[in-house]
């Protein structure tokens, strides 16, 4: 009885910190945002004020908008999370886009993209309004007023604008930069993330016949898909976090970030069964897990925590400012 008195505590505790946001979830525009499968390297950027305007490669045209920055950081936010997060979580993606961006523009890019699958996402005025429908006003006070409260401020490590990873959900943990993409990123490190954990797009199976993974796999150098599909996925390696860093196919080792792109995966976090001709594939997660994951962000922030605190606590050791 005593148990069950204690499951019932549990159960209810859950129903009420749970994130609103996942009555109606939706991943944000980039799951991979800021940035993909292969990151800008770490340099070493001034610490220098952000910007005034942002340069921005509207990636259907290929045409350069320069943008001034407060609605460029409109753009970036309404595009990458979902408005009905918390005006904290919101706040959050803020200053992580105002860094991602300041940090790429010191690289020497002369634009930043508008993509989330090369950079950041970014919608205008016009884009904005079609998205949002008769939501229209209602969340452009939301997003201006969250965007007003931060502007300028910065992610910095050691005094310099970081690399701002973010991604839509992790697996309870994130990712270290490391283990993902092979550098060294002192402040994108694995952290805790168990909000994660209670949302409706945790995890997803998507199950495959032996026909469909012989097409998938067809044009990979070097990976010849035998007669006994039983045999074709071998023993992976896997991060603590738990995505696949290498995955035997066929006796070739190929990353658990190949493997994504050729199953047009959520995540590189995934789990191959086989049974009776077919495969279930098992994702969790949605995106590259490294940096601030949105969802958690909006989880902390629906427990009490401040844009700040969210900042601070997915980038190790660094200040917002």
């Amino acid at each position: 009885m005593k148990q069950n008195l204690l499951f019932a505590a549990l159960l209810l505790a859950l129903m009420i910190v749970l994130p609103v946001a996942a009555l109606g979830f939706h991943a944000a525009a980039g799951a991979d945002a800021a940035q993909g499968e292969a990151p800008p390297a770490w340099i070493s950027v001034p610490a220098t004020a952000a910007p005034e305007s942002i340069p921005v490669m509207r990636s259907a045209t290929g045409a350069v908008e320069t943008v001034g920055l407060e609605e460029y950081l409109r753009g970036c936010v309404a595009a990458e999370i979902p408005m009905t997060y918390h005006t904290e979580a919101l706040k959050a993606q803020a200053v992580a886009s105002c860094t991602y961006a300041r940090y790429r523009i010191a690289q020497g890019k002369d634009a930043v993209s508008d993509s989330g699958e090369t950079d950041q996402a970014y919608l205008s005025q016009a884009e904005r309004q079609k998205k949002w429908g008769d939501n229209y006003d209602a969340y452009t006070k939301k997003l201006n007023d969250a965007v007003a409260a931060v502007l300028g401020q910065q992610i910095t490590y050691a005094g310099k604008p970081i690399l701002a990873a973010f991604h839509a959900i992790c697996s309870g943990l994130t990712e270290n930069a490391a283990d993902y993409w092979g550098g060294e990123y002192p402040y994108l490190l694995s952290v805790a993330s168990p909000g994660d954990r209670l949302c409706p797009e945790y995890a997803r199976t998507v199950v495959f016949t032996a026909a469909e993974i012989k097409a998938a796999f067809r044009e990979e150098s070097g990976v010849q898909l035998g007669d006994d599909p039983a045999k074709w996925f071998g023993k992976a390696e896997s991060t603590p976090a738990g995505t696949v860093k290498s995955i035997q196919v066929e006796g070739k080792a190929l990353s658990g970030q190949r493997v994504r792109a050729l199953l047009g995966l959520r995540s590189a976090n995934f789990a191959i069964t086989y049974n009776k001709g077919s495969f279930s594939v098992k994702a969790t997660g949605w995106g590259h897990g490294v940096g601030m994951s949105q969802y958690g962000a909006d989880f902390m922030a629906r427990q009490g925590s401040t844009y700040r605190e969210i900042l601070e606590h997915y980038y190790s050791g660094c200040q917002v400012g």
